[in-house]
């Protein structure tokens, strides 16, 4: 079970040779010109299994703030093969307005390489035919509303069987059947969208380090 999570996370994006970058780029929001398979399109209430027998479920409502937000991201990741620890980054862009989240993510050759656009209507994933199927981007998009959404929203999103408790600049979560970690945050004190952010799940054994910057609406 470990290692597929841990496949599913990051093995297509990041095992490809994602160089990390000096600067962050600006992914383009706009819909891509060329053809992107389409993974899933439905109505709310998706579901994301963190563990067997934990569902996380994603909020009804994407993003429920009035105010905008637009930040670039430089995402770096470590997770065990066997022996040896691999590392890769790759660059993203989040634009949440209320109801509606978009996401893009791209590799170092700037291509295109998932395509998020969430709505109260609907959850619309596309990736890149060159990304092979183990990819789970809503596993992603689960460990980014963990991050950096308000507390109560991941609190009611986690199953009834994990807890989450915040203190300054930190998030624990776990898993209340046997009382062990889930996952660790660390999180920018003044501005949440602006600075290094970490995610370490104790429960799989990877890491993410996400640097953002905000770049205004």
């Amino acid at each position: 079970m470990r290692s597929v999570v841990v496949k599913t996370l990051f093995a297509g994006m990041l095992a490809t040779g994602l160089s990390a970058c000096e600067t962050m780029n600006m992914p383009d929001l706009t819909m891509p010109d060329f053809s992107m398979p389409d993974v899933f399109t439905s109505t709310p209430a998706q579901t994301v299994t963190l563990d067997e027998g934990y569902q996380f479920t994603l909020p009804e409502q994407p993003w429920t703030d009035d105010d905008a937000i637009d930040v670039t991201q430089q995402v770096t990741a470590g997770w065990k093969n066997g022996s040896s620890t691999e590392t890769g980054t790759f660059q993203a862009r989040l634009s949440l307005e209320r109801d509606h989240v978009r996401i893009v993510m791209i590799d170092d050759l700037g291509r295109r390489a998932i395509d998020i656009d969430w709505t109260t209507d609907a959850l619309s994933v596309q990736t890149a035919d060159w990304l092979p199927a183990t990819l789970d981007a809503k596993r992603m998009l689960a460990d980014i509303i963990m991050v950096y959404w308000p507390l109560d929203v991941v609190r009611d999103a986690l199953p009834g069987n994990m807890s989450i408790r915040e203190t300054m600049g930190e998030r624990m979560l776990r898993m209340d059947d046997s009382g062990r970690a889930y996952a660790r945050i660390e999180r920018p004190i003044r501005d949440v969208w602006q600075g290094v952010a970490k995610l370490r799940n104790e429960r799989f054994g990877y890491a993410i380090t996400i640097r953002s910057q905000r770049t205004g609406s």
